[in-house]
């Protein structure tokens, strides 16, 4: 077991007793433990203050369950622990991959509220004003 951060200890201790000081990732990454790989109902293995190999110790993050509309670690100290879950770094960082690719995926949405090229000033109209100033 890890000892927990110094700022907001509080919440990620009663995440961690939620979690039972395990990452509760059950295929959301795409790893191993997917259920739809293996056929089985899994859960990450992974437990605060665990040692792996390529991973180094295992410390336990407080997420958001949903953090695409609920956000990141910046809004995760104003949700109530029962918001939030355990995530092993290897789980969450394949995670945000996968949020991040899809994001990549969408249509290009449009700049503002206005269409901008109606404001954009030609490259000739540019020289006619320096011409005229001059």
């Amino acid at each position: 077991m890890t000892r927990p951060p110094i700022v907001g200890a509080a919440l990620w201790t009663a995440v961690m007793k939620n979690a039972g000081d395990r990452c509760e990732c059950r295929g959301e990454c795409g790893s191993k433990h997917d259920p739809e790989r293996r056929k089985v109902q899994g859960r990450c293995d992974h437990c605060n203050g665990q040692w792996i190999k390529k991973v180094g110790k295992v410390i336990l993050l407080a997420v958001p369950r949903d953090p695409i509309n609920e956000g990141s670690f910046a809004t995760a100290a104003s949700l109530p622990p029962s918001r939030l879950e355990a995530m092993c770094r290897p789980c969450h960082d394949a995670v945000l991959r996968k949020i991040r690719s899809a994001v990549k995926a969408l249509e290009p949405q449009p700049d503002g509220l206005f269409a901008v090229d109606e404001y954009r000033v030609s490259k000739s109209a540019c020289k006619q004003a320096d011409v005229g100033a001059a």
